[in-house]
């Protein structure tokens, strides 16, 4: 038994002409904001004012669309961003052991640092090359400066 396989899955429907049913609802409620506007006052300034700062912001939220998509997808991002925090905290997860390969790789691991060899220096013995050292720069600028004379 065969079903059909749908396409174009995402692309939003034409319901209303060219306009999806969110940017008609958009462009509606801008209208509708529009002409309380202009009904309130009865002037043409009023309108002007109010297609200007609702129409045209309107237009671009319906039809605008970055990168592929609409710009009305992008206003919850824009509104959590505003409403979050800001503040960026690191945090150090450690890896719990979850498969016997990384028990074993952390056993190697472990083994090889103990088969180590450790290094200890005596400090003693340092000092009096340290002492050697400064002996002998002294000297040789000794020999330096007496030449020099």
């Amino acid at each position: 038994m065969q079903f059909p396989v749908p396409q174009f899955t995402d692309v939003e429907d034409k319901i209303i002409g060219p306009l999806t049913i969110k940017q008609f609802g958009i462009i509606f409620g801008a209208g509708v904001v529009v002409f309380l506007g202009y009904s309130a006052s009865k002037s043409i300034v009023v309108l002007v004012f109010m297609a200007l700062i609702f129409g045209l912001p309107a237009l671009g939220l319906a039809f605008y669309q970055p990168n592929g998509r609409p710009m009305y997808n992008a206003i919850g991002y824009f509104i959590k961003y505003f409403t979050s925090p800001r503040v960026l905290v690191f945090h150090k997860e450690v890896n719990h052991l979850k498969t016997t390969e990384t028990l074993k790789d952390m056993q190697v691991a472990q083994a090889a640092k103990a088969e180590a060899p450790k290094i200890v220096e005596d400090t003693q013995t340092h000092l009096k090359q340290v002492q050697e050292l400064l002996k002998k720069t002294a000297m040789a600028e000794e020999d330096v400066a007496s030449k020099m004379k």
